[in-house]
């Protein structure tokens, strides 16, 4: 009994510790399903051990909503930056994230093209890319010409995804979940969403082009990080300023053009992805290579009237501090 009643103290004693140090040291405890970078969906959060260094002080610039110290603060003629939502999370080889600026990063938000990010780990988890898929009449009826596809052509998943990521396509984007189904395609988009725990995330089409779809800027950087982190192909892709398609029977399809401007133009650009509509306005995800350092950077822009003039005062600025 007076045994146990000493395993029964020293319990309550342990755990009056814990909590103390969770108060005291800021320590955090999750639970559920979050993204992980080990391959599969469960575990820590990329999120869960990252230190937010800094966040603009709303009552000065009126961005975000966390008061800090005043030396930490923005100033507004140093930093004006216009777009809806951003985030910019500087990743360390060991997978621990450090949020170096946010402003309403939670926000749901349409985002245009960088919607086909989603649509890139669907194809790297489901698909042969070996597959050839024939463009439709439906695939050509989708806005914008980019990947120049012509009505009843066939071509790879893998050349498909190329022209996807790199020049945008929305017919590319719609000819790929055509192949099983547009509604079964989305629905595992959304699953995926899901699994990595993008809580404020929907997908209501494959390219980006339904405002109904939706995200946020610190759900795309988890995504953005997820697919970097586990897909060579998808860094191969977004990567590259221009690449030559080649069919199968040597001849040249495109030379394919990306609409990130900031890569071979930049320094330190590695990758990234644009978005534009009406309702999203310009949206940006670029990956960063830090000078000095085996860590990276992924910056995200939602909601911009200039994508890239935005996009580098952000680069500058967390590049500065």
């Amino acid at each position: 009994m007076e045994k146990s009643k000493t395993v029964k103290l020293f319990l309550l004693f342990f755990i009056f510790v814990l909590l103390f140090l969770v108060g005291f040291f800021g320590i955090k405890i999750s639970s559920g399903d979050q993204i992980s970078f080990n391959g599969s969906y469960a575990g820590a959060s990329l999120y869960d051990s990252a230190k937010e260094d800094y966040k603009v002080d709303t009552r000065q610039q009126g961005i975000n909503g966390k008061t800090i110290k005043s030396k930490e603060v923005a100033k507004e003629n140093e930093f004006n930056i216009e777009a809806e939502s951003i985030i910019s999370v500087r990743i360390n080889p060991e997978l621990i994230a450090n949020i170096k600026f946010s402003k309403n990063e939670e926000e749901k938000l349409p985002v245009a093209s960088l919607t086909k990010l989603m649509t890139a780990l669907v194809v790297l988890e489901n698909y042969d890319l070996n597959k050839k898929i024939t463009v439709s009449k439906l695939a050509m009826a989708q806005e914008g010409e980019q990947g120049n596809l012509k009505l009843g052509e066939a071509l790879s998943v893998k050349n498909l995804l190329y022209i996807t990521l790199i020049e945008s396509s929305n017919r590319a984007a719609y000819a790929i979940s055509e192949d099983i189904g547009e509604d079964k395609f989305i629905l595992l988009m959304n699953n995926y969403s899901e699994k990595l725990g993008l809580k404020n995330t929907h997908f209501q089409d494959s390219s980006g082009l339904n405002s109904k779809s939706y995200s946020t800027a610190m759900d795309l950087a988890k995504l953005s990080a997820y697919l970097f982190e586990n897909y060579p192909l998808f860094r191969e892709i977004i990567s590259l300023k221009e690449f030559d398609l080649y069919l199968d029977n040597g001849q040249l399809h495109r030379k394919l053009i990306s609409t990130n401007k900031f890569l071979g133009e930049v320094n330190g650009i590695i990758g990234g992805k644009t978005g534009w509509t009406s309702e999203a306005k310009g949206c940006f995800m670029v990956v960063e290579k830090n000078n000095g350092s085996s860590d990276y950077t992924i910056h995200i822009i939602l909601g911009a009237e200039d994508r890239f003039l935005e996009m580098q005062k952000l680069i500058n600025w967390v590049n500065s501090h």
